[in-house]
Order: structure tokens, then sequence, then C-alpha cells
């Protein structure tokens, strides 16, 4: 815990160096820059806006799939002052499509996720199929029905769906059995921040389904291996070195960017907690490079962002 560096702790001339040590900014949203379902965090727009004043490249890597990519899109724009492309947000529908349009797929999707992310799909011209048999399962017939009266499909695709059941998740694993057809994850992360706490997220049913099929998905959303790959394949000529992703969980943020050799900074308005930073071994995987208390404290003049004379380990 001692290496951190924590921001409100740093003088001006390391703040500076901090600063001048990344050229690409990777940006959580959820926890970060908004408060999930609620407005901006206090400090986070000055903070982009200052980034973006500085040269800086920022590009966002959400997991949300409840909203969809002009939603965030209208979010920044929201704030005023903020000008933000579609090419800028990273989000796991999107780069499932680019994924399906880049090996030319055109056959039958089993989309197990949110309605803005199937519309998403449904958008860039994929097939999905509709769910079979009734909602509720009441008998042995229901479920058969529910799961092998479909149509047969091409791809499964897996992502947040709050309407999830047993059921559905038997289907994808009986049209997986099929070895050609396609497995694809979106967010993969185990917990989810919901209300005080944390939920199951996504990345626990994938795994439900991974373990029955004997196979692994190609996962597009954090923290994914696959979208790993994209990132550094996108910006590859950026070094990694050189590049500073910011978020608030552990796992889907801190570890996953630490696997490319990104710095890292944890902010704590979102998921994680100081606690959960002070528990951590100082060499493991999630250990972040640098904390935060806020977005804000990137800006200048932030009051939550005072700079100290000497800086103190956390």
């Amino acid at each position: 815990m001692s290496s951190i560096k924590y921001l409100k702790n740093m003088t001006n001339k390391e703040r500076e160096e901090f600063i001048d040590s990344f050229d690409l900014v990777f940006c959580d949203c959820d926890g970060v820059v908004w408060y999930p379902l609620r407005d901006f965090i206090p400090g986070s727009a000055d903070a982009l806006a200052h980034l973006a004043h500085l040269g800086k490249e920022v590009t966002f890597v959400t997991n949300n799939s409840i909203s969809s990519l002009k939603e965030h899109i209208e979010k920044f724009e929201q704030q005023g002052h903020l000008k933000i492309d579609e090419h800028q947000v990273v989000h796991p529908a999107q780069t499932i499509c680019d994924h399906l349009s880049s090996i030319n797929f055109e056959g039958l999707i089993y989309c197990l996720a949110t309605p803005p992310f199937k519309e998403v799909l449904v958008n860039a011209g994929f097939r999905l199929t509709e769910e079979s048999g009734p909602g509720i399962i009441t008998s042995l017939k229901d479920l058969h029905e529910a799961i092998f009266s479909g149509e047969t499909v091409d791809a499964v695709i897996i992502d947040v769906d709050f309407n999830l059941s047993a059921a559905k998740l038997m289907r994808a694993h009986v049209q997986l059995q099929n070895p050609q057809c396609l497995f694809l994850a979106g967010a993969a992360d185990a917990l989810i921040p919901f209300g005080k706490g944390e939920i199951i997220g996504p990345g626990a049913f994938i795994d439900v389904v991974t373990q029955a099929v004997c196979r692994r998905p190609i996962t597009l959303g954090k923290p994914g291996e696959d979208l790993r790959k994209l990132l550094l394949e996108r910006h590859r000529a950026i070094p990694p070195s050189r590049v500073l992703f910011v978020g608030d969980s552990l796992a889907s943020d801190i570890g996953f960017a630490r696997a490319s050799g990104y710095q890292t900074l944890l902010v704590l308005t979102g998921g994680t907690k100081l606690e959960d930073v002070q528990r951590l071994p100082k060499d493991h995987a999630h250990m972040p490079d640098y904390l935060a208390d806020c977005l804000g404290q990137l800006a200048p003049h932030n009051p939550d962002s005072s700079n100290r004379d000497s800086a103190h380990s956390v």
C-alpha cells in the first residue's frame, strides 16, 4: 500500500511529472465520471475538459449495456463543454458488432442482454432469435419447450440480462454444444456495484455456461482478454507505459489495465473503498499505481485536490 501515490498528497512537481507521463487515458464511466443512473460526479467534467485542454487523448471504456452509445454521448453533451465522439466510447455491444462485422457474420444470434444492447445489434443489421416457450416455467414440458423449440442459432451472446433465467442459460448451453456456434460475451464482471453494495455480475453466469460447454467465450467487455488485446491493437502507436487507465473497480479496471502494462489510477467514488485497497498485499495484481478521492483531483484548483508541500504515503 505504501507504494501507491495519492494524488491529493503529491507536490506540484510530482503532479506535473504524473500528468506528463501519459498521452492516452482510458476512463471508465459509471462510478468514475458519473454515479450510475445519476448525475456527473462533482469535478469529473472539469477534469475531462482539463485533459482535453492538455492534448491528452481520452477514450471511455464502459461495461454499461443499460445505456446505449447514443445515450452515453448525450450525457456528456449535457455538460455543455464536453464534446465526445462515437469513436471515443468503447461499449460491449459495439465491440461485439465490430467483431461480428470483421468476420462477415450473417447468422442468427441468441442474445442474453438488455433491450438497449440488443437494439445496437439489430441496428447494425444482425438478426436475433426470439425467446421460445412460455415465460414462466411450471412443468417439464414448459422447460423442454423453452430450451429446445426455438430456432438453431449461429452465435450466443451473454451480457447483463436482468431477466435471466435457468431456462435461458440451458438454451444457451444446448446451442453451444454445436462447435460451429460462436460464443461471445460482453461485460464479464463477477460483481457490479448496485445500491449500497454489490450484486452478482454477468461474469458469474458466463462462467456457468463456460463450464457446461467446456469452451471460453470471446470476451469483448471488461475484464476480457479479447477486449484487452483489442485496445492494445487499436492504440499500438502509443507505448502501454504512456497510457493511464482510470477506474473504480480493482478487478475489472485496475487488474485489467495492469495486464496490459498501463499506468493505473483508482478513484474512490464507485465500487471500491480505501479499506479494500488497504487489504491488498502490496504486490497484488489489482494494486493501483495511483489513488484519488475522485476524478476531479486531476483538474487544477479543484477544492478536493489541493497539493501539499510534501508527499505522504497512503
